[in-house]
């Protein structure tokens, strides 16, 4: 009996430094493309690493560079929710909090990006990054409640999936637009 029992906790110890192998090698791979700026690899690698990691201050990591790397994508959505569960698992670095606001900033979330930026503020009172997201927020606000003259539409004819920038009036009618584009097709001048 006392043998069976020998064997078993021997198993056990094999399986948990095999577990604790793999989750290390998960994490390192996410930390790898994090560090090296891939991240649709490294949310993915990051979401895959998370079940195997254990320590709760490494959970709260993981989640946070999970939500850096959604934002980095420009998945704001997907940011704001893990932006939200890493402070939740009490990540320890306010830069989860203001990170947040902006994530809530850019989807025009302004009233819930300001209380972010205030819990920002009481963690870190000195840096100015609290006070203008609180004034930018307000003032985005301001002008969605309040919109000027002017009227913008998306010109189809213009607007593509490619790079189209600096557009400029060609007559002084304004009657003949010309703009830089990246389409197929431009002519190129040179």
């Amino acid at each position: 009996m006392k043998q069976f029992t020998k064997l078993t906790l021997i198993a056990g110890a094999v399986i948990c430094l095999t577990t604790s192998a793999v989750a290390q090698k998960a994490l390192a791979k996410a930390d790898l493309a994090f560090e090296n700026r891939q991240y649709f690899t490294a949310v993915e690698a990051y979401k895959a690493a998370y079940t195997s990691v254990k320590k709760p201050d490494m959970k709260a990591k993981v989640l946070f560079r999970t939500a850096y790397a959604y934002q980095e994508i420009n998945d704001m959505k997907s940011a704001e929710t893990y932006y939200q569960k890493a402070i939740a698992a009490k990540y320890p670095d306010p830069e989860a909090v203001v990170r947040l606001a902006d994530v809530l900033k850019s989807q025009g979330k302004y009233p819930e990006a300001i209380a972010e930026y205030q819990n920002f503020k009481k963690l870190a009172p000195s840096d100015p990054r609290g006070d203008k997201g609180v004034k930018s927020s307000e003032l985005a606000q301001q002008w969605k409640d309040n919109p000027g003259r002017y009227k913008i539409e998306n010109m189809a004819l213009i607007n593509s999936k490619e790079s189209d920038f600096s557009p400029t009036y060609a007559d002084k009618k304004y009657n003949t637009l010309v703009f830089t584009s990246t389409r197929e097709g431009v002519n190129q001048k040179q």
